[in-house]
């Protein structure tokens, strides 16, 4: 049927990630980054995760700071849910995010229309494959009761730890826990979902995508796709560019030795302008130059992640392996669907290239069996989903980044031996590792302990309080 045309909605209130502006000068730039911004993160929770428009402004878009109500009666957004797209309008400035069919939602830029972005790749489910409801956790999505007294979990202290997560301080910006899940030895001992938010809805991990990224990697280097030692295939380097030094393992470890701005304060910071007004993410890392020797710096990157995107993209375009399709699919076929993580999306940038760095969906049950393939050392439910060794590849500080960071994944590991600094939590296990991303998205592995936390919420100004619910999670199940 012919798309209807498109309601236009006034915004009387909007949230920016840029709110932390000096001065509340709309400049052209600052527009077409609040339009893009805007456009894509609405779009994206109304057609990935089946949310409310109501729910998208009084959370992502709510006046929490001065700016951001400044900014809001501007706006204007026009939804078109028959054609699949969001069109934002602020000061002159104009963005259209639209649908795909099982690749998320993505940017339109003057150069790729519309049209061209409907890609679309298989579905993750098998149409014979049993109903979820009817297969036990983790493959499926039964839960039997949990024994009325278990020796190893401490009900009413998890209970507390649970309940701290998604209390709202007073006088404060608010927390907005949407779902947290904790998984002890295998069985999932607490689950809860703010109003409006399901078992079933797939929210945005943000940063934590760059760890999905960090499988895949593993996953194609396991199969003969990628060569970690190999030179990369970045056409923007000439034969003699010292930049052709980089291998993989320094995109991995966010060594690479290339300048990048990490900001999402200022809408000229190289994040901002690859989200929100590039065509090509990966092409914004790699026009930046070297500054110092790779492996030398840790400088986190979200540039770095899609740069090592377009790295498997070009893989996949080699000889006969599928191109662009196989590519699309690779996530589904190689990573989600072994690990049942029906809800996952892995979002692309307007070129067609996944923007790991950012825009990754997934249920909090989904991103719980994340954590489990990285308790379970690359396995899920016997089955061997990453190469033999990769998880602890993945867990390896990089060397410089003073324990904090593997291969794309955040670690709790000792800075410096028996040296003067001390890890990022002392009192939480020195083996922990977590998946980390804006607005207070986390999966904490605790590998001895066999436990896995997901925090899934959009807390803006402030920061969510991760520690305290770790520590209560610990010592409530038996650590």
């Amino acid at each position: 049927m012919p798309a209807s045309p498109p309601q236009a909605l006034l915004l009387t209130s909007l949230c920016l990630p840029l709110a932390a502006q000096a001065s509340p000068q709309l400049t052209p730039e600052l527009a077409q980054v609040a339009a893009a911004y805007a456009a894509k993160v609405t779009a994206s929770a109304l057609f990935v995760s089946g949310r409310t428009l109501d729910s998208v402004l009084a959370e992502e878009l709510a006046p929490d700071r001065p700016l951001d109500a400044l900014i809001g009666p501007l706006l204007q957004f026009a939804v078109d849910r028959d054609a699949g797209t969001v069109t934002c309008t602020l000061a002159g400035a104009k963005a259209t995010a639209v649908a795909t069919r099982n690749l998320g939602c993505t940017l339109a830029t003057a150069t790729v229309p519309v049209a061209l972005l409907r890609r679309r790749v298989a579905p993750d489910v098998p149409s014979n494959a049993p109903h979820p409801n009817t297969v036990d956790w983790p493959v499926g999505e039964r839960t039997p009761d949990l024994p009325a007294k278990d020796a190893n979990v401490d009900a009413a202290a998890l209970a507390r730890a649970v309940d701290a997560a998604f209390a709202e301080p007073e006088g404060k910006t608010k927390v907005r826990t949407r779902a947290l899940v904790v998984v002890c030895r295998g069985r999932i001992v607490a689950e809860r979902y703010a109003p409006g938010y399901t078992a079933t809805m797939p929210l945005p991990g943000w940063s934590m995508t760059k760890t999905l990224v960090g499988a895949l990697v593993g996953i194609a280097v396991g199969n003969g796709t990628l060569d970690l030692e190999a030179e990369l295939a970045v056409p923007e380097w000439p034969a003699a560019d010292p930049r052709r030094d980089l291998r993989l393992p320094d995109l991995l470890g966010m060594s690479s030795g290339l300048a990048w701005r990490e900001s999402y304060d200022d809408p000229s910071s190289d994040a901002l302008r690859m989200l929100f007004a590039s065509g090509d993410h990966a092409a914004t890392q790699a026009s930046q130059p070297r500054e110092v020797p790779p492996g030398t710096r840790f400088r986190y990157s979200s540039g770095t992640t899609n740069l090592i995107c377009r790295e498997l993209r070009t893989a996949f375009a080699r000889g006969d392996r599928g191109g662009d399709r196989a590519y699309w699919a690779m996530p589904r076929q190689e990573l989600f669907r072994p690990l049942a993580m029906h809800t996952a999306v892995l979002e692309t940038d307007p070129s067609g290239t996944f923007v790991g760095s950012s825009y990754g969906f997934a249920c909090a049950r989904d991103w719980a069996r994340f954590g489990m393939l990285l308790l379970g050392d690359g396995t899920f439910a016997g089955r061997r989903v990453l190469p033999a060794g990769w998880v602890a590849r993945m867990a390896a500080p990089s060397p410089a980044s003073a324990g904090r960071f593997g291969s794309h994944l955040w670690l709790n590991a000792d800075p410096d031996g028996d040296g003067p600094r001390e890890r990022q939590w002392p009192a939480l296990p020195a083996d922990l590792v977590h998946l980390d991303g804006h607005e207070g998205q986390y999966v904490a592995v605790f590998p001895t302990q066999q436990i896995v936390v997901v925090r899934l919420g959009c807390t803006k100004a402030g920061g969510f309080g991760l520690r305290p619910l770790l520590e209560g999670v610990l010592a409530a199940c038996g650590g």
